[in-house]
């Protein structure tokens, strides 16, 4: 008998669940047993990819074929973004061969999201997964599935009523307990809507400029929030892999611009979906 828990979620495009998963755009997925583990819109998944299979189960009934396609972002017509990068870059065209299954989250949760990028600040990813689930473990909700137990993350407004203390005691370091409260803060006081910044309507300018009005959101971890979970395709995240393969690839003798400048180049260059460039670059370079 099947297991009512277990569903097939159809990919029908190249894909690569370990390497989008993997790719230092998410930081709450880690193994177990076989099965990658994480919690998106409160939900506990465990999801493996078996050859062109991909399967998950969950800690409830509910259909989540619709938040997972939507996470992995199936809706997008990936052929046609392959398309248009190849024809404007042959180095991007050639990356698009090398790894036509990468793909970009878009992250369900915003604030979730948020956060877990100013935790990233000079930290590594393993020190970023680490910082984003003690948060979780502290103040949000237990949920469990087949015996391993995760958290829910706490909402802006959870942060709040608690007070500073329980993110102070989890020594995130670089101040980044007051970061966060200061960000919960001016979503309270309406100076930040993360879920209309996610909007069309929204420009990639006015949320870059929205996201760097708080403390601790420089112009990289305000590319990476609006990349992976406000829908800005044209977002260009430069961090040091990133600068490195813009230097091999295309500065190699002449001077690379630097900061906006090297973002503006890139958003030029690869268009809309400079975005899905950079992760090919990045892919790359720690390949």
């Amino acid at each position: 008998m099947t297991d009512p828990l277990t569903r097939q979620l159809v990919i029908g495009q190249p894909f690569c669940l370990d390497a989008v998963l993997e790719g230092a755009q998410d930081f709450r997925w880690r193994s177990w047993n076989g099965w990658h583990s994480g919690v998106l819109s409160g939900n506990l998944i465990h999801i493996r990819q078996i050859g062109h299979r991909v399967e998950y189960r969950a800690d409830s009934d509910s259909d989540l074929d619709i938040l997972l396609r939507r996470y992995f972002r199936l809706d997008d017509d990936i052929a046609a973004i392959h398309a248009d990068l190849s024809s404007r870059d042959f180095k991007i065209a050639s990356l698009v061969k090398k790894y036509p299954y990468l793909r970009i989250l878009r992250q369900p949760d915003p604030w979730e999201c948020t956060v877990s990028y100013i935790c990233s600040a000079l930290a590594k990813i393993p020190q970023i997964s680490e910082k984003v689930e003690a948060i979780a473990k502290e103040l949000g909700n237990k949920i469990k599935l087949d015996g391993d137990v995760r958290y829910t993350f706490p909402t802006p407004e959870v942060v709040l009523e608690v007070g500073p203390g329980p993110l102070k005691e989890l020594k995130l370091g670089l101040k980044r307990d007051r970061k966060i409260m200061a960000a919960a803060k001016r979503i309270r006081a309406g100076k930040l809507n993360l879920c209309r910044m996610a909007q069309p309507q929204v420009c990639y300018a006015e949320a870059k400029r929205r996201l760097m009005g708080c403390d601790g959101i420089g112009d990289k971890i305000a590319d990476c929030i609006a990349l992976f979970a406000l829908d800005k395709l044209e977002a260009f995240p430069v961090d040091t892999w990133v600068e490195k393969a813009m230097a091999d690839y295309f500065f190699l003798c002449k001077k690379q611009p630097a900061g906006d400048e090297l973002v503006m180049w890139a958003q030029d260059h690869f268009g809309k979906y400079a975005g899905y460039a950079n992760q090919l670059l990045f892919h790359d370079q720690m390949d």
